[in-house]
């Protein structure tokens, strides 16, 4: 990748920023990269009442310090939401897209009151019995056992405070679905074929909205497709910023 812009990498639900090893070590590349960590994780001051859409300004003025361009913007899952909101609020720091196992819509009532359900639990001491049934849906069957607890070891060393606080940012998101078609980023979508939190329909959804983006399904993967399958996203990750870098 001989383009000089930063990329951004932003993590999901319940991740941090290190979520990104196994990706970065793949990508094999020495461009600058940023991974922004939403309020409260990866040791980051905690903030009640934050939103996507005001993390993604967050991220925008994250990318104004790095470069005076835009990045290329990778997300996943919550960092898909946080992106594709970047995508739409500040254009100009999108040079390209990537979203990964995410979805355009709101929560559906059932989807939002189990998030409130969560953080009713998370709230009386049960943190670690909401990430017992969590994180087996997060991955798919063929994930190996290092990824498995890699995952769980991450998802452990968050505090309640940053699990709650996000728990509430994504049940307040907007529904984005009918601003997909204003998206100018050349545009990769991706979903683990065995991805049942948003599954590939819902991706596919994605790529018909937005114009000319393309839909890649990684076999293999679930909900977190770079950290199950990080070979394979990378590849088709580089070949997408090949065909954009500027």
């Amino acid at each position: 990748m001989s383009s000089t812009r930063p990329l951004i990498l932003l993590h999901p639900y319940p991740a941090d920023g290190t979520f990104w090893g196994r990706f970065r070590d793949a990508l094999g590349t020495d461009r600058q990269i940023l991974t922004p960590e939403a309020p409260g994780f990866g040791g980051t001051a905690a903030q009640q009442g934050w939103t996507v859409e005001g993390f993604a300004d967050q991220v925008a003025a994250d990318i104004d310090v790095a470069t005076n361009g835009g990045g290329d913007v990778i997300g996943v899952s919550l960092g898909g939401y946080v992106a594709l909101a970047l995508a739409l609020r500040h254009p100009e720091h999108c040079a390209s897209l990537v979203l990964a196992d995410t979805r355009a819509d709101a929560d559906d009532e059932p989807t939002r009151r189990a998030r409130y359900e969560a953080i009713d639990a998370i709230s009386r001491g049960g943190k670690d019995a909401y990430l017992d049934g969590l994180l087996t849906r997060l991955v798919g069957p063929d994930a190996t056992t290092d990824v498995r607890n890699e995952l769980d070891a991450c998802a452990r060393r968050q505090s309640d405070e940053a699990l709650v606080g996000a728990l509430h940012a994504l049940a307040s998101r907007p529904d984005q679905s009918a601003a997909l078609s204003s998206i100018g980023a050349p545009t990769l979508v991706i979903v683990g074929a065995d991805d049942t939190v948003t599954p590939p329909a819902l991706a596919a959804r994605i790529a018909d909205g937005i114009p000319h983006a393309r839909l890649e399904v990684i076999h293999g993967a679930g909900h977190l497709a770079p950290l199950e399958r990080a070979a394979q996203v990378a590849a088709s990750v580089t070949g997408h910023l090949q065909t954009t870098a500027a």
